[in-house]
């Protein structure tokens, strides 16, 4: 045999190899889907996607983009048909979801993987949990904090409020803006929250007030006195003109108020707060809440699941292991997008921000408490109790009192009719 022969067997044996190798490879990659609802967040994710193809190359992530407003809906009808995604966010619907067999429970993988909850805002570790056993992977935790537009202070001659102030020293920051704006013949507000939002305003402003959702023996507290003080007080501004009636945010975002100028002040969650961001204004900062009868916070949470009906179950886990490590969360912190359950990287965050300085959304999280839904078979009709009633009460339509007491009855109701 000559040596050319030779050579051309040679390499056409390696050729022939590293094709087989190579074919292998490809036939042994796993492509897992993950969904998730935000746009400006799916820029971060794909970076955080590309990190975890490049430590797993045998596993593709492909990333399924529904917005918000047609998530759960296309959620709950992929889900119905065993055809979600293998990793998915979640919110604080974990019992929901669990009860209906759609999360996959994650405790003998976490016990496997060492999984470390202390490392995790408590907060999003409990309300990660059904029965006793954890449904969800932390990822993320809403947060409030008031934004002021320190231009208008100025404007008007009103010294700017400071961290530690109370919710009667924001009546009185109110009133003297007030004063102001009507004598210089402007019709703007000295403050506004996010009415039409449960977790973004009057849900928070409750538990402010020393109230909560729910009691222990898992019936409504929406008819408590401080529920009542709490719902009374933002009515009590409407009232004064210190903030926008329920039609004029319904018509008009309160985020998109404060941007243009026609509020001093506004209760900013942590999901608005890139709308401020990336707005074309200047001198703003950010503040802690004001307190009022109780240091309790009241924070919506976020999490990842992952699909009960998968196929690829331990290639899920490794992707929600990746979210879940301090890397995912420190990009994730760094780029502003969402405030990280991982407590390590909650500094990042606050420092992402190039108008204000966000610490004052970090500092709170100590005290939050996880945003209540009630027994997971009623959560879908209690949630459409509350958001329907809550806009008969800031309309007027009720006294704050009566509404919420039938609001709670309609909970109950709604709750005894599930047992």
């Amino acid at each position: 045999m000559n040596r050319k022969r030779l050579t051309a067997m040679v390499l056409s044996g390696v050729l022939a190899a590293s094709m087989a190798v190579t074919g292998t490879a490809a036939e042994d990659q796993v492509t897992i889907t993950f969904s998730l609802w935000d746009e400006i967040q799916s820029v971060v994710y794909q970076q955080l996607i590309d990190n975890f193809e490049e430590q797993n190359p045998n596993i593709h992530v492909e990333m399924q983009l529904t917005p918000w407003d047609q998530y759960w809906t296309k959620f709950d009808a992929s889900a119905g048909a065993n055809q979600a995604a293998d990793v998915f966010f979640m919110n604080i619907w974990v019992p929901k979801y669990a009860e209906a067999g759609i999360l996959e429970p994650l405790d003998d993988y976490m016990e496997k993987s060492d999984f470390d909850f202390s490392l995790y805002a408590p907060s999003v570790v409990e309300s990660s949990t059904y029965n006793g056993v954890h449904y969800a992977v932390p990822k993320g935790t809403d947060s409030l904090a008031v934004i002021v537009n320190s231009a208008l202070f100025e404007k008007y001659g009103v010294t700017e409020p400071e961290n530690g102030w109370t919710w009667d020293d924001m009546l009185t920051v109110c009133g003297e803006l007030k004063t102001a704006i009507e004598a210089a013949g402007d019709s703007i507000y000295p403050m506004d929250f996010i009415l039409n939002s449960a977790n973004g305003a009057w849900e928070p402003v409750i538990y402010e007030f020393g109230g909560q959702a729910f009691n222990e023996d898992g019936t409504s507290a929406l008819a408590s006195d401080e529920a009542v003080a709490g719902i009374q007080a933002l009515v009590d501004m409407i009232d004064e003109g210190y903030i926008p009636d329920y039609q004029t945010i319904s018509d008009t975002a309160a985020e998109e108020l404060f941007i243009s100028g026609q509020t001093c002040m506004l209760y900013l969650p942590t999901f608005s707060a890139q709308k401020v961001e990336q707005a074309e204004m200047e001198n703003v900062k950010l503040i802690q809440i004001p307190a009022a009868k109780s240091q309790d916070f009241l924070a919506a949470t976020m999490h990842y699941g992952m699909n009960a009906a998968s196929e690829h179950k331990d290639e899920a886990w490794k992707f929600l292991e990746y979210l879940a490590s301090e890397e995912a969360n420190d990009i994730i912190g760094k780029s502003g997008i969402d405030l990280p359950a991982r407590l390590s990287s909650q500094e990042y965050y606050g420092e992402s921000f190039t108008k204000f300085n966000g610490q004052a959304f970090v500092d709170v999280i100590p005290s939050a408490k996880p945003a209540e839904m009630g027994p997971a078979y009623a959560s879908d009709e209690i949630n459409s109790i509350m958001n329907e009633q809550i806009i008969e009460i800031f309309n007027k339509n009720v006294e704050v009192k009566e509404g919420l007491e039938q609001m709670a009855a309609d909970i109950n109701a709604a709750i005894e009719a599930g047992k």
